[in-house]
C-alpha cells in the first residue's frame, strides 16, 4: 500500500512531508517486496513532491541499486517514471546515479513517448503565427520533454504549454502532479521559462469572440 498511497497524494498534489518521511522509512525496510510498479509509483511520487528531507531517500544505495538490477522488467510507462525520477536526482544533487546505459535508455523511451496534438494547441500556434513570431511545435528538450510550443524572443526562448483539463485535477484549476513535475523540470533543468495556457482562458477568449 506504500507505493499506492505516495502515488495518490503525488498525483493530487496533497502536501504530506511527515507522511512521506514515514513512508520512506518503511519502503527501505520492505524494498525487496516491490514490483517494478511499485518502484516506479513510489519514485515519480516523491520527485513530484519534492520535499528536502526525502533526498536521503530518494538517492539511497539500496533504492538505486534495486532499480538498476531490475531494469529489464520495468515497462515503458514505468521507463518514464523513472526518468523523471531520474531528472529529479539531478536536480537535487547535480548528477545522475543510474548507469549511463540505463540513464539513455529510460530518455530514449521518454522522448520517444507517443503525444497528442490538440485543437487548443493549434489555435494558439495560428494566433503566434498571425504575430510573426517564431516558434517550434512539439519540440523535444534536452531533458526529454516533448513541450506544445519554443517561442524565440530575440535571444530567448519561452515555453508555452497549452494545458486541457487532463492537466488539472478534477474540475479545479489547480495543477496536477504530472503536469506541475513538467513545468518544473523544464525550468529547472532546461533552464527555460515556461508559461502554462489553460484552457479556460481559451475557451473564455473564444466566448468573448463570439459575443
Amino acid at each position: 500500500q506504500i507505493a499506492n498511497t505516495v502515488w495518490a497524494y503525488a498525483t493530487v498534489v496533497h502536501s504530506s512531508p511527515k507522511l512521506f518521511d514515514k513512508a520512506a522509512e518503511v519502503a527501505l525496510l520492505r524494498l525487496h517486496d516491490f514490483n517494478s510498479q511499485n518502484l516506479a509509483n513510489t519514485v515519480w511520487a516523491y520527485a513530484v513532491s519534492n520535499f528536502p528531507s526525502n533526498v536521503e531517500f530518494g538517492t539511497h544505495p539500496e533504492l538505486v541499486n534495486l532499480i538498476v538490477s531490475s531494469v529489464d522488467n520495468f515497462d515503458e510507462k514505468e521507463l518514464f517514471q523513472l526518468h523523471q525520477w531520474n531528472l529529479w536526482v539531478r536536480e537535487k544533487i547535480g548528477k545522475s546515479l543510474l548507469p549511463l546505459h540505463v540513464s539513455e535508455h529510460c530518455l530514449k523511451i521518454f522522448s520517444s513517448s507517443r503525444f497528442s496534438y490538440s485543437i487548443l494547441q493549434s489555435d494558439v500556434a495560428r494566433a503566434l503565427h498571425s504575430t510573426g513570431v517564431a516558434f517550434k511545435e512539439d519540440a523535444i528538450l534536452n531533458s526529454g520533454y516533448r513541450i506544445d510550443l519554443l517561442v524565440s524572443i530575440g535571444e530567448k526562448e519561452i515555453v508555452i504549454e497549452v494545458d486541457g483539463p487532463s492537466h488539472f485535477i478534477g474540475r479545479s484549476k489547480k495543477q496536477n502532479g504530472k503536469t506541475m513535475l513538467k513545468h518544473r523540470q523544464i525550468r529547472a533543468l532546461d533552464n527555460l521559462k515556461v508559461v502554462s495556457v489553460p484552457y479556460w482562458e481559451l475557451h473564455a477568449i473564444e466566448e468573448k469572440f463570439k459575443g
